[in-house]
């Protein structure tokens, strides 16, 4: 099976797992860099990685099957409100 080096932790460096303050709430909330928005366990707002970057979605022949995404049709905005 294809496994796209970007989505590979094997390739990833310390910055791609971070943490970001709840706005809400200002609990914690630990981001994997491809994980586009995630729940606050404290109190449940929904939290918007502010590293996210799947421009990579526009022109891997792989994206489909890696995001859930056509190449032909991703772009960066639609991926990143995909749960």
């Amino acid at each position: 099976m294809f496994r796209c080096p970007g989505q590979d932790q094997r390739f990833w460096k310390p910055g791609d797992v971070f943490e970001v303050q709840c706005a809400q709430c200002g609990t914690s909330v630990e981001f994997f860099k491809d994980e586009p928005k995630l729940k606050c366990r404290n109190c449940g707002s929904i939290v918007v990685n502010p590293k996210i970057n799947l421009g990579c979605a526009q022109w891997c022949l792989y994206a489909d099957q890696c995001l859930g995404v056509s190449p032909a049709k991703s772009r960066p905005e639609i991926s990143k409100d995909r749960s």
